[in-house]
């Protein structure tokens, strides 16, 4: 063999060295740090992406590269980057370890909408990627909304209310975003997660990776899977000792006036500032309180909430705070769920009706000032139906104004223009004589008589009068969406979640007066709040069930109870004023205007009248979804 020739075998087997040989060992955050590009629609910081921004994402990031790994779960509050982290693994696998990839949002809309807006601009600005996933434009380029294919596997974007989506082919990686906010069952196939699970079986190196601001402390997915982990907190470093904190809410001091924000050190009992704080980020770290669950459990879990975030202002969160107050027990939820990413436990009782009855006053008034808008709700029955007419001013203050029951057959119009009296035409009168007629009326459309419904909705949609149906289970928004009925002159539905109405509803009547969404009652006896209205109003309770083997709340009628109207229809007077959604400070200005002219319900805006100014009380909660 000629030198020329030796050269060029050389040269050949050294280029087939280097394609067959395997790829340098990376973990997820290194490849995060070399490859991924933060997308200007996707980021407030777009660019280079780097883990020294957010210490703590190394970690939750490495956990998917310990081959003694099974599962990672995240239970976090908001703004620590949590979708961003899931993005990175999944591009991760995608370049590194190519697989067939499951990606589970609560429903098929949100990852449609989710593969637009995330996914799509991650894999364009991320060279390694979008070098191996065509654009979806291209013809055949096997790139669709919800499915993506590349060299060595493919991604498929899912639904958990889908269960066409979890029945079919193997995957190796599972990633569920959101998990405390799947349905119970997707359609009648079961847990959404179980099924998607079974679909990794036959995979020996098969990942799951789980995340979810909580919910529900006892029925939490996320929570269940935290706790049969590692149970890793994140800590920062004390500014005065050098010990390692949780900064959990109980431990948080706010001084408004001069802009300060505080956490007390447990270990020397130092009050050191935000910025303190801040200061030493990138010395936090994670503290694991069970970490034999590695081993028993494959499992590496993980807690983090905002005041850990490298985004997260303290004076945004005491903001939240203050803001969730102005809800009640239903506000505070929401705050310990998405700020400080631990379950909720409500002890709050309902209260009792005598109690109700008891706070019933004189408005001395059809309409007391502090009123700023009018809504009804409507609940359907086979031979009436019932509306209430509800008052409301700032800060969510209610006024129950009269309870009608409208005796009569839904399917004929004779019972449809008794509440036309009502919904249309009704005046109701201040004290000083101004009038004031119904902003918005929400129906439901549920029952037997729905097309009675449609017809009725449709004809007066261009005076606010919509109709609605429920949906239940937990973490839906009161007004979820709407969908149109064609066959109605394209007439807009709203679909209403009604246990998060009920769970306001109860949080509102457990409010002291003087307090954000206080429900006053009137005395007057034809108004209609008599002890029926009532019992009807706390008719139902909420209990632990076990469905398809998973344990959940649900709401259902106390014993010996079987009316429940009063609490439907003020459920969908929620839902009336969550349509609107008014700015009721400034309307509580245009009051004030000498040229105010008040409404009357002929189709213009709605007009206000005068408030009265609340006092808030500052409430504390230590939460306890989190062992320290």
């Amino acid at each position: 063999m000629d030198m020329a020739t030796a050269s060029q075998t050389i040269e050949l087997f050294q280029g087939l060295f280097s394609v067959l040989k395997p790829p340098p060992k990376l973990t997820a955050s290194e490849w995060a740090n070399a490859n991924v590009v933060l997308s200007t629609e996707d980021s407030a910081e777009p660019g280079k992406y780097s883990t020294d921004r957010a210490p703590y994402q190394k970690a939750m990031l490495d956990a998917v590269s310990d081959a003694d790994v099974e599962s990672v779960v995240f239970m976090t509050g908001s703004q620590i980057g949590k979708t961003q982290i899931i993005k990175n693994i999944l591009g991760y696998f995608i370049d590194f370890h190519p697989s067939p990839i499951m990606f589970m949002v609560p429903t098929i809309d949100i990852a449609k909408e989710f593969s637009k807006t995330r996914i799509a601009p991650f894999i364009r600005d991320t060279k390694v990627l979008s070098d191996k996933i065509a654009d979806s434009k291209t013809r055949d380029s096997g790139n669709t909304l919800l499915n993506k294919t590349f060299p060595g596997g493919y991604l498929t974007l899912v639904g958990a209310n889908s269960p066409a989506g979890l029945a079919s082919r193997p995957i190796r990686v599972l990633l569920a975003d959101e998990i405390d906010r799947f349905p119970q069952s997707a359609g009648t196939e079961g847990d959404p997660v179980s099924l998607a699970e079974k679909r990794t079986k036959t995979f020996y190196n098969r990942k799951h990776v789980y995340a979810s601001t909580p919910l529900d402390k006892g029925t939490s997915r996320i929570e269940k899977l935290y706790e049969d982990g590692t149970q890793e907190v994140w800590h920062l470093k004390c500014p005065a000792c050098g010990e390692y904190v949780y900064p959990s809410w109980d431990k948080f001091e706010a001084d408004v006036e001069n802009n300060k924000y505080y956490v007390t050190c447990e270990h020397c009992g130092t009050m050191s500032d935000e910025w303190e704080w801040k200061g030493l980020y990138s010395e936090g770290k994670w503290i694991a309180q069970a970490p034999e669950n590695l081993e028993r459990n494959h499992r590496r879990s993980f807690h983090i909430n905002a005041f850990g975030s490298a985004w997260a202002s303290w004076a945004k969160i005491n903001e939240a705070f203050i803001e969730a107050q102005k809800l009640g027990t239903a506000g505070l939820k929401t705050f310990y769920n998405t700020e400080m990413g631990i379950p909720y436990s409500d002890t709050t009782e309902a209260p009792l009706t005598d109690e109700l009855m008891d706070r019933r006053e004189e408005y001395g008034a059809d309409i007391p000032d502090g009123v700023l808008i009018l809504t009804a709700g409507v609940d359907t029955q086979d031979d009436r139906l019932e509306c209430e007419v509800v008052g409301w001013g700032k800060d969510g203050e209610q006024w129950g104004i009269q309870y009608y029951k409208l005796y009569g057959d839904p399917a004929q119009e004779a019972v449809w223009e008794a509440l036309d009296d009502i919904v249309i035409n009704g005046r109701w009168t201040y004290a000083d004589g101004r009038k004031r007629g119904i902003s918005a009326t929400c129906i439901d459309t549920g029952g037997n008589k729905t097309q009675s419904v449609y017809r009725y909705v449709a004809k007066r949609r261009y005076r606010n009068v919509f109709g609605i149906k429920g949906e239940g289970g937990p973490g839906k928004d009161i007004i979820i969406g709407q969908t149109k009925l064609k066959q109605h002159d394209n007439t807009p539905l709203y679909r209403v979640g009604v246990d998060t109405g009920k769970d306001l509803i109860m949080s509102d009547l457990n409010q002291g007066y003087g307090e954000p969404r206080y429900c006053h009652f009137p005395l007057d006896p034809s108004k209609g709040y008599n002890r029926k209205y009532f019992q009807g109003l706390l008719a139902e309770v909420k209990v632990d069930e076990v469905f398809r083997g998973r344990l959940r709340k649900k709401w259902v009628l106390r014993p010996g109870v079987k009316r429940n109207e009063p609490l439907d229809v003020r459920n969908y007077n929620n839902a009336a004023i969550s349509i609107l959604n008014p700015n009721f400070y400034a309307l509580e200005l245009r009051t004030q205007r000498d040229d105010f002219t008040p409404y009357v319900g002929t189709g213009a805006g709605p007009q206000p009248a005068q408030t009265k100014k609340h006092t808030y009380r500052r409430r504390r909660k230590v939460g306890s979804g989190v062992k320290l």
